[in-house]
């Protein structure tokens, strides 16, 4: 496989990552927004292959598995056992209008494509479009986090920002070191657990999400 070829499959997964982005931040609903971070880590999954036959490092075979496996199928069947779980509503509730949330997403990512730009020479070395990519991912990622009041939504930005510093850092060394990507996967394992079991706690003790805590403070 070319260099060209590998570049243009990056680019293209670079722009369908953005587009599950999009998807995220216009979500109405939980569900629709973590099927779009389900979609999202295949693609990462689909890079992952892309560069392992690429470079024949064999340790992406390996992360390219274990993000289809865990990332794309595992995290979201715990999201979605979480919600009917606690019967949480499953409207997005953002703190800021959806729209709004929208501009400051478009602004993320041409804030992160320009930065990229500024990088001149060491623009070069990077595969395709992956660190502008991976950047405004993160940056958008947050932007959920910061603009959901329900813990799930937020998770589901925590993932989503994950993601985006994931596939920079894969398409850009081209294959970390295994035993970093594996401690990486299994940090968001550990988060997704450790959320969940505090979102179903809360929820049985003070039958009340975690936007409702504010109601407590004297």
């Amino acid at each position: 496989m070319s260099a060209e070829t590998v570049q243009t499959i990056i680019d293209d997964l670079g722009a369908l990552l953005l587009f599950t982005m999009i998807l995220i931040v216009a979500a109405s609903q939980i569900s629709r927004a973590i099927y779009a971070v389900a979609a999202q880590s295949l693609f990462i999954a689909i890079a992952g292959a892309v560069l392992a036959t690429a470079t024949g490092n064999v340790d992406l075979w390996v992360i390219a598995g274990v993000t289809l496996v865990v990332k794309a199928i595992v995290l979201p069947w715990v999201l979605h056992w979480a919600v009917r779980r606690i019967n949480v509503r499953r409207e997005v509730e953002p703190v800021i209008p959806i729209a709004a949330t929208l501009v400051l997403a478009l602004i993320a990512v041409v804030a992160a494509f320009h930065l990229s730009a500024s990088l001149g020479g060491v623009r070069q070395a990077i595969t395709g479009n992956a660190l502008p990519v991976g950047i405004a991912l993160t940056l958008t990622g947050v932007l959920v986090m910061a603009t959901r009041k329900t813990a799930l939504s937020q998770m589901v930005g925590l993932f989503a920002s994950e993601n985006g510093i994931f596939f920079t850092a894969m398409a850009v060394t081209q294959g970390m070191p295994l035993i970093i990507e594996i401690g990486v996967i299994l940090d968001v394992i550990l988060a997704a657990l450790v959320m969940t079991i505090m979102v179903l706690r809360v929820r049985s003790t003070v039958d009340a999400d975690i936007a409702d805590l504010d109601r407590l403070k004297g």
